[in-house]
């Protein structure tokens, strides 16, 4: 009974797609109304401590002087840091609003809606069921931790709608989608650059279902099509700075954190103590070497290279413990929502004890405990029906959809290492949302029928 119900729901939600697709957008752009009103009351919770304060600068001068810098007064000197597709963005939205955080927190929960309905679509590929890709979009409009990001300015809740794209486009492949999710990915990149490494993560999804050489010249026009979006961010970093670098930070956030979480574990020193190590290790490197960086991007180089060094000298080690170190990435994200709840009451840099959780330092707080338990709850249901939603793509052999999840969620989420939090998951919880959703659909009508069922006693 309840799986003829269930094709009956999916029968009606298929008949009149737009007006399902618009009553998904309507709930999830009404459940972000609390964080506008949020960031209506107080603008200063959209640039908390950490990267946001850098994103706010870069698009402030960028609307209001036209020049990409950080820098506070003439002569503005270029920036390299952060690359340039949030901060356009950003920039974007203060060109036509002023220069508004409330409007940016409208704008965001707008893309906030678009990913709902991007779960949507790649329900109804990847499952065939309109009703599980609306089910998958409802959990995302009630997933706490990227509602909250709807209201700050960091670049997950614009890489979001963007790397879905990517992987619904890839979701059936053709030489113009793969040119599509090709642009998309090198903007998602040109947003977060953590997403380089998807790229080739993302090859193994070119073959199901293609001969090898179609596989291959669908993955060159993909890889063009990214190129191309790069390009231009490129020439202006080798015009401005003598090389083609992405960004002058990408050696320090990924390979530095990863060396000096290993020296930390190895050395029984504390992450500060690490740090501080490795900061003297580079110096050595440097004068080794006769090296002299003249810019931040020559500067990163070295780290990197140092870095690489260390990792090529123990590769298992540092693997194993980086991989360990990114489960952090599945913590509830207490932090980020108190934070933005509460911002004047728990400083992001409040840390106890190399503990890397501002909420987990403060968990004495009946306040933070009680979100940290809530937050908690509803993330483990939600891991626990998404493992049950990959054993169903693996049981229904869909290897092209375990594919396009699996690979880039696990480069997503294994990259930051001893950085990793909650922040770094948000771009999977969408599909997080939409397994759930399939594991949902069967646990349900079994339930059901394992209820409806008589006992032998009964019979």
């Amino acid at each position: 009974m309840i799986r003829k119900i269930g094709a009956q729901i999916d029968s009606l939600m298929a008949a009149n797609p737009r007006r399902r697709y618009a009553v998904l957008f309507a709930v999830d752009l009404l459940l972000r109304i609390p964080v506008i009103l949020l960031v209506m009351a107080n603008p200063a919770r959209a640039v908390p401590m950490g990267d946001s304060p850098g994103y706010y600068r870069l698009a402030e001068n960028l609307s209001q002087r036209s020049v990409y810098s950080q820098a506070y007064a003439e002569p503005y000197i270029p920036d390299a840091a952060r690359t340039p597709g949030y901060p356009l963005f950003v920039a974007a939205v203060f060109t036509a609003a002023g220069p508004s955080l409330v409007a940016v927190a409208v704008a965001q929960s707008l893309l906030h809606g678009l990913s709902g309905l991007l779960v949507a679509r790649l329900g109804e590929t990847w499952f065939r069921s309109a009703r599980i890709g609306a089910a998958g979009a409802l959990l995302w409009a009630v997933a706490p931790v990227p509602s909250v990001f709807c209201g700050i300015l960091l670049t997950e809740t614009l890489f979001t709608p963007v790397f879905l794209f990517a992987l619904l486009m890839l979701s059936e492949p053709s030489l113009r989608r793969a040119a599509l999710a090709g642009a998309a990915l090198g903007l998602g990149i040109l947003i977060r650059p953590i997403a380089s490494l998807v790229w080739p993560a993302l090859l193994p999804a070119f073959f199901p279902g293609n001969t090898w050489r179609r596989a291959l010249a669908n993955f060159a026009v993909f890889s063009a099509a990214a190129a191309a979006v790069l390009a231009p961010w490129l020439i202006r970093n080798a015009a401005v700075f003598g090389q083609p670098a992405l960004s002058s930070v990408q050696g320090v956030n990924i390979l530095y954190n990863t060396v000096s979480g290993y020296i930390a574990w190895r050395d029984g020193l504390t992450l500060g103590e690490a740090r501080d190590a490795t900061e003297r290790m580079y110096r050595e490197y440097l004068e080794e070497r006769g090296i002299q960086p003249s810019n931040p991007v020559e500067v990163s180089d070295a780290q990197s290279a140092l870095a690489m060094d260390i990792l090529r000298s123990n590769p298992i080690p540092i693997l194993w413990f980086n991989a360990v170190d990114s489960l952090n990435g599945f913590r509830p994200g207490a932090s980020y929502v108190f934070i933005f709840l509460s911002p004047d009451t728990l400083d992001s840099d409040d840390t106890l004890e190399g503990e890397l959780s501002p909420a987990m330092s403060n968990l004495g707080r009946p306040e933070i405990l009680l979100m940290t338990l809530a937050l908690s709850a509803f993330y483990v249901f939600l891991f626990l029906l998404a493992a049950v939603g990959i054993v169903s793509l693996v049981r229904g052999k869909k290897w092209l959809a375990l594919m396009l999840f699996g690979l880039p969620a696990a480069v997503l989420i294994y990259l930051p290492g001893i950085s990793s939090n909650a922040r770094f998951r948000i771009p999977i919880e969408p599909l997080l949302c939409l397994l759930a959703a399939a594991a949902l659909s069967e646990i349900i009508p079994f339930l059901a029928a394992r209820v409806r069922k008589p006992s032998p006693r009964q019979a």
